[in-house]
């Protein structure tokens, strides 16, 4: 994409005329009138039609340090010693100029805006526990370095197990330059001898061994709910959510999936990091929330559904038939001002879209980006 405005960079400097002078009588530097004189402390640099006299260079900035009337007298450094020339009006027209930003854009961003979202664990199926959501980080003002690559990189769900005695994965933690938000828990199964939920961003379900839920780590998730074994549901527990905990499974049900967390961060309302829910020997389906998937159903043979892709929700609970679902892929969503210029590289291939004032870039796939 192009930043280039009526012949100009976004965010190029330009030089604003302040008046034209002669020099020759050093150190005085004698202007066309006293609004066309530079004020004390201003910076310029100076310019000519033709060359300056011996002594003085266009490419340096000046400070001036005396004004009397339409004369001022110039220094390399603020508060410093006057400069001198060579007294000689040298040749063609002088102008001192002060540098200013061109146009709308205001510059490469110092800070930007964030959400992190890891992804989702993964299940294990046998009446199991639902998958933990990644963890959830999102804040404003983060400090970014001009010229710096930031890593982003996108967490993938974890694997659901084929094998009603093996575990599923925990999630992959996803990164923003100096953010890292954690993997989702899998969820356990029953048939996994003694493992309880696993702990993440968000903890993974407990299974029908009456087994506990996963913790979540501080700050970006919640626990998972522990699994039920009494007759006649025997629920796995649900897996926790970026807003809430895992609900325990119960006689009757599985428990439903922990909440996750309302962003507007793309100009819209979504929901990111639910947990998935627990699987359930009974007629009730549990069900997962933002992007977590169902739980599995044994009475009506329905196998738990997948975490959604890039919202870091966890895996539906695997029921005794089929086999444990992947949990949902992480993302990274970045944004600033849309008066500040456009990234000088960006790789990974974001979607980009401005909206409230804002430019956005929604990585799906791991990159990175430099101001």
């Amino acid at each position: 994409m192009s930043n280039r405005l009526g012949g100009f960079i976004a965010g190029q400097n330009i030089n604003a005329s302040i008046g034209t002078f002669t020099a020759v009588s050093s150190p005085t530097f004698t202007f066309g009138s006293t609004q066309g004189t530079p004020a004390v402390g201003q910076a310029i640099q100076l310019t000519t039609t033709g060359t300056l006299p011996t002594g003085l260079s266009t490419n340096l900035t000046y400070y001036v340090i005396s004004t009397s009337t339409n004369t001022c007298q110039l220094s390399t450094v603020l508060s410093g010693s006057a400069v001198t020339f060579t007294n000689s009006s040298g040749s063609g027209t002088h102008t001192a100029v002060t540098q200013r930003a061109f146009n709308p854009y205001a510059g490469a961003t110092d800070t930007v805006e964030y959400l992190v979202v890891a992804g989702g664990g993964g299940t294990t199926f046998s009446l199991g526990g639902g998958g933990g959501a990644g963890g959830l980080l999102t804040a404003a003002g983060l400090a970014v370095a001009t010229g710096t690559a930031l890593t982003v990189t996108i967490g993938a769900g974890g694997a659901g197990s084929a094998s009603a005695s093996t575990l599923g994965s925990n999630g992959v933690n996803s990164v923003f330059s100096s953010i890292t938000a954690t993997g989702g828990g899998a969820g356990t199964g029953q048939s996994v001898s003694g493992q309880s939920g696993q702990a993440g961003g968000s903890g993974g379900g407990g299974s029908r061994n009456n087994t506990a839920g996963g913790a979540g780590t501080s700050g970006q998730g919640n626990a998972g709910g522990t699994g039920n074994g009494s007759a006649p549901a025997y629920g796995g527990g649900g897996g926790g959510g970026a807003g809430s905990a895992g609900v325990n499974g119960s006689a009757n049900n599985g428990g439903n999936g922990g909440t996750g967390v309302c962003s507007t961060i793309t100009g819209q309302r979504v929901f990111y990091a639910g947990g998935g829910a627990g699987a359930v020997d009974n007629v009730p389906i549990a069900l997962g929330v933002a992007g977590g998937g169902n739980g599995g159903n044994d009475v009506l043979s329905i196998s738990g559904t997948a975490g959604t892709a890039n919202t870091g929700g966890g895996g539906g609970g695997g029921g005794s038939t089929g086999q444990g679902q992947n949990g949902g892929s992480g993302i990274v969503i970045i944004r600033y001002p849309q008066i500040n210029s456009a990234p000088a590289l960006v790789t990974g291939s974001p979607q980009v879209n401005y909206a409230d004032g804002y430019q956005i870039y929604t990585f799906t796939s791991s990159g990175s980006i430099i101001f």
